[in-house]
């Protein structure tokens, strides 16, 4: 079956999937909840991590009213919960769409449309015609009623926006974003290279809109001075319900500027931070991770890092450690309060 120039194939090879930018699955009504639906969306999400590009049509609409839809929508969310969280729903007649065009290219007639009692066309004022109620102008309809097009041009705006978003569908995609000199990008770059290959991360672009439509998750790069990101966290909350976000709260080596302890400093921001929001915190330094990476590869030395005024090592009553009496000690310091320990547990 060829609509527009989407290629409905009746059988493929599952291994072939990441090869295409977005997966289809036609339903039923009927079929919601049957374990060989269950069991492929299982196995394709083995080779395509990235469940926003998987789409859920409900097809055969025609036959329910408003209600009855919305319970099914519900039941098929239902039944696949525990693998795709917030799946693309989507509900469709392929028969009207097959119907309408049929009857463009002349192969069936009005009176053939007539006779056919699953022909049921609702006008504005709420009358259903059905057979010889029915007129030329009235088949026009048919189209619209199976929200084909509709489809379709939701297809083709994805379409192009995945593209920007640099989406890889065989990993889980994360996106990280955050207001100017935050550092998220050293951070995006630190997760691309520390985070095991099941993971993509990709830095926001400014002319991509909607973002919630083709990651998997977000992580929001905040400042330690707060308030100047308050109104950014609430937008981004407000702006993004249901996709699972991590806050990351970076520069944390620089809190001795701050006129508090490191754990008041925390307390208060987290304090802040939650009025808005219940998702998890982490508080890091993308520079003490970049130094540890950079000692461990051997592209820096333990003296470069006692000279280095940037780095201040502290103990738990906030007071600095001596680098020097450290040396040996250095790699694991700089590790531990980097904050990356903690953060990169997400993505185990």
């Amino acid at each position: 079956m060829l609509y527009k120039e989407a290629l409905l194939q009746e059988e493929c090879d599952i291994a072939t999937l990441p090869n295409y930018d977005m997966v289809f699955f036609l339903l039923t009504p009927t079929q919601i909840g049957n374990k060989f639906f269950i069991d492929a969306i299982k196995e394709i999400l083995h080779v395509r991590k990235n469940s926003k590009t998987i789409f859920l049509a409900i097809d055969d609409c025609y036959q329910l009213d408003n209600e009855e839809i919305v319970k099914v929508i519900l039941e098929l969310k239902a039944s696949i919960k525990e693998l795709i969280t917030n799946p693309n729903v989507f509900t469709v007649s392929s028969y009207y769409a097959a119907l309408h065009h049929q009857y463009e290219i002349k192969k069936v007639s009005l009176e053939e449309l007539r006779q056919n009692r699953d022909v049921i066309i609702s006008t504005d004022d709420g009358e259903l015609l059905t057979g010889r109620k029915l007129e030329e102008d009235h088949v026009k309809q048919l189209l619209k009623l199976s929200k084909m097009e509709k489809f379709y041009q939701l297809v083709q705006d994805f379409s192009k926006g995945l593209q920007l978003a640099g989406i890889d569908v065989t990993k889980k995609n994360w996106l990280v974003l955050g207001p100017e000199n935050t550092g998220k990008s050293l951070l995006t770059e630190l997760l691309k290279t520390s985070v095991g290959d099941s993971f993509h991360f990709q830095d926001m672009r400014d002319d991509l809109k909607d973002v919630g439509k083709y990651y998997d998750g977000l992580v929001i790069v905040l400042d330690l001075d707060i308030l100047k990101n308050l109104d950014y966290l609430e937008k981004i909350c407000s702006t993004y319900v249901g996709i699972e976000k991590i806050i990351v709260v970076n520069k944390i080596d620089n809190f001795m500027f701050f006129q508090k302890s490191q754990q008041m400093l925390k307390m208060d921001i987290k304090k802040k931070i939650s009025s808005f929001t219940s998702d998890p915190i982490y508080f890091v330094s993308s520079y003490y991770f970049h130094q540890y990476l950079q000692l461990k590869k051997e592209e820096i030395t333990v003296e470069d890092l006692i000279q280095n005024p940037n780095v201040v090592l502290v103990d738990a009553l906030n007071f600095p450690i001596s680098k020097e009496k450290n040396k040996t000690k250095l790699q694991e310091l700089l590790f531990n309060q980097s904050g990356f320990g903690n953060l990169l547990q997400n993505w185990e």
